[in-house]
């Protein structure tokens, strides 16, 4: 076995083998596993193949020579089908593992007829039985003689395998690397041609040892580099798609961290929300728990937003809620919590301290921190707050409940005007009950026209004849009978309920005053109070217009009356809404006048005709000298600005000749009398007073 030859086929076993065992390693990886696994079936059979050559070849005798080449025939034998199910396993077609099976049982019949004749299946007789000197001098044992009809099914069979392999090849070559089908064609071609060789030397035309062996070695490799490639590529895949997940799953942490901050953070403010609110709270309610203290909290609500989004826009009411959350935070820093529940309410948390005083102080600071003007694009605001605190332990025992008493003290807050402050006390849950009933009452109120007017003059100063009859709303309660407009007026205006009950009373008056016209009363005129909503929000113009039309009346049979503090709210844009007004011919006045910090330069500038002195200052002015000089300084005022000026709260003879020796041009009050019904009204103008 030390011939050239030998050394060649003993070189091809070991290559065979090791082709075995990486196509046993590849499988592992690779998406073929069941072809791998078969190949390396097929390269073992392919070794043994060539052992039983070298075998044959070198045998000493012909008997051993006829006995090594049982051993090359069955071994070939075994090659066919196992070829053929590597060709189905790549296919991956039912009818191809079926013809493999075949092939199988066909094998099985020429593995006996290769054991029971004599020479084998392939030869009936032999023709060369010695060894014979191949081309290159080398001497060895080449059998050859008759086939017999089992080796021409043999080799019927291995031309199937070919043609099926070629066909599989043109049609997996789109899905194939170029290179790699190249060499599988190639080593397709010499294992034909090796085969075909081996034929001839069978034939006794050639004197050739069998080559096939060498030339599946060469598509062993060829198969293996392309089983390495498309496993390297998966591997590839594999390692790119591990990257992609990683990188996913990192963007989706990312994305969560943001939906988490977003679900507890308010994105106008970038302050906690009332989610992240209630989580700090709570933490904070426990170290105060836990540490003895107390915990405040602290709701506030800024007043009337809706009217700076309806006059300046959601742009400018966005702006004021980012100053005012600035505000609070710059003031609170991180020894508080800070934090927006929704459109205009923020909430503060207090900790650390130990009495009510200190919570106290703190609220104090807060809200005076707040105060102050805000500036936002084109004007400058005069914002109030309403507010309400409760105290952990007086007023609660968890965060959930110290933040529902500090609302229900807001509730409070709110109902009693803008800019109130109220602090938590049980009796409020009954309050509230009573409140939800009543607004709820409060919108089927005007469907039901349970409202009506009740009229109180204002009397010349020098002739005391009546030249105005102010109209002042009432609800008729079905069960609280009558109801005043400072209980049922804020619950109007947080509802929104205020614009329609406006328009109604302009309405009901001018048609009160248009009865007085026809009844007589023609040098008289009628006045309504008007709201803030309905000043900056509503279409106040339009229905002033359709009133007055409706009625048959004038402008100057109509006097508009606006609180001082509704004017500071915001100022320009008042300026602009009362333009308007007077254009219609409508009198203007200022309500509450000296209660609302207005400036004298501002005052100038309002297109007003009159203003009323708060009936704070005539109270006393018969027994304080400092509200006598408020009620001079006013007269003065209002002469100096050409306007007329109104005392209201008058409720005696002293005070009205005080008033009028000032120089008072209109009064109002008890002394002349009470708000009276329509029809009282009607028989005070004819038969209790002069008309002018």
């Amino acid at each position: 076995m030390d011939t050239p030859i030998a050394s060649l086929y003993l070189i091809s076993v070991g290559a065979l083998a090791m082709c075995a065992f990486q196509a046993a390693l590849l499988a592992r990886s690779s998406s073929y596993v069941r072809a791998c696994w078969t190949f390396a079936v097929i390269c073992l059979t392919f070794a043994l193949f060539q052992l039983s050559n070298v075998r044959q070849l070198a045998a000493p005798d012909l008997a051993v020579a006829v006995t090594a080449h049982k051993w090359v025939n069955f071994f070939s034998l075994l090659l066919i089908p196992q070829i053929w199910y590597l060709l189905a396993s790549l296919d991956a077609r039912k009818w191809s593992f079926r013809l493999a099976y075949a092939v199988g049982c066909v094998t099985a019949w020429l593995l006996f007829e290769n054991f029971v004749a004599p020479y084998g299946y392939r030869f009936s007789v032999l023709t060369v039985d010695v060894p014979g000197e191949l081309w290159w001098g080398e001497r060895a044992f080449l059998l050859a003689g008759e086939t017999t009809p089992a080796y021409a099914i043999n080799r019927l069979l291995s031309l199937g395998a070919a043609v099926y392999a070629a066909i599989f090849c043109i049609r997996a070559r789109s899905e194939r690397v170029r290179f790699s089908n190249r060499l599988v064609w190639l080593s397709v071609v010499l294992i034909i041609v090796t085969t075909a060789l081996g034929g001839a030397t069978d034939a006794g035309m050639l004197q050739l040892p069998f080559l096939s062996g060498f030339g599946f070695l060469f598509l062993a490799a060829s198969y293996l580099l392309l089983v390495r490639r498309e496993a390297t590529q998966r591997l590839t895949d594999k390692i790119r798609i591990s990257a992609a997940l990683e990188r996913e799953m990192e963007s989706h942490k990312r994305a969560s961290l943001r939906f988490e901050h977003a679900l507890s953070n308010d994105a106008l403010t970038r302050l906690p929300n009332r989610v992240g609110a209630l989580d700090l709270l709570h933490r904070m309610f426990v170290k105060s728990e836990s540490n003895l203290t107390r915990m405040g909290v602290l709701l506030l609500d800024l007043d009337r937003l809706a009217i700076i989004n309806g006059t300046r826009g959601y742009e400018a009411g966005n702006q004021l809620l980012v100053e005012v959350a600035q505000r609070l935070r710059d003031h609170c820093g991180k020894r508080m919590l800070v934090a927006r529940l929704g459109s205009a309410r923020f909430v503060v948390g207090i900790a650390g301290h130990k009495t009510w005083a200190g919570i106290e102080s703190e609220v104090e600071g807060i809200l005076s921190a707040a105060k102050a003007p805000f500036s936002i694009p084109g004007t400058v605001l005069n914002m109030t707050f309403s507010a309400g605190v409760a105290v952990y332990p007086d007023h609660a025992s968890s965060a959930e409940d110290l933040l529902a008493s500090a609302g229900l003290a807001l509730h409070q807050a709110r109902d009693a005007g803008p800019g109130n402050l109220r602090v938590f006390h049980p009796s409020l849950q009954q309050s509230l009950n009573e409140r939800i009933g009543l607004e709820t009452e409060l919108k089927e109120a005007l469907e039901k026209e349970q409202f009506v007017l009740h009229y109180q003059p204002q009397v010349c100063a020098a002739t005391e004849r009546v030249v105005c009859m102010e109209a002042l709303i009432r609800w008729h309660h079905p069960t609280l009978g009558l109801v005043m407009p400072d209980k049922f007026i804020p619950l109007a205006e947080a509802t929104g309920a205020i614009a329609a009950i406006g328009s109604w009373v302009i309405d009901a008056a001018c048609r009160q005053m248009s009865n007085w016209r026809e009844n007589g009363f023609t040098d008289l005129r009628v006045a309504v109070n008007l709201s803030a909503q309905q000043l900056l929000v509503s279409d106040l113009g339009e229905a002033v217009q359709s009133a007055l039309q409706r009625a048959g009346l004038q402008g100057g049979d109509l006097e508009l009356e606006i609180t001082e503090s509704v004017l500071m709210q915001d100022p320009q844009r008042s300026i602009e809404r009362l333009e308007a007004l007077r254009a219609l011919g409508v009198r203007l006045s200022i309500d509450d006048f000296g209660t609302g910090y207005s400036s004298l330069g501002y005052l100038k500038l309002l297109p007003v005709h009159a203003f009323k002195l708060d009936r704070s200052f005539v109270r006393d002015i018969g027994r304080s000298a400092k509200d006598l000089e408020i009620c001079a300084t006013a007269v003065g005022l209002a002469r100096n600005l050409g306007l007329e000026l109104v005392a209201e709260g008058v409720e005696d003879a002293m005070q009205a000749a005080q008033l009028r020796k000032l120089g008072c041009h209109l009064l109002q009050g008890y002394y002349f009398a009470r708000p009276l019904a329509a029809y009282a009204a009607t028989d005070f103008l004819a038969n209790g007073r002069k008309v002018a």
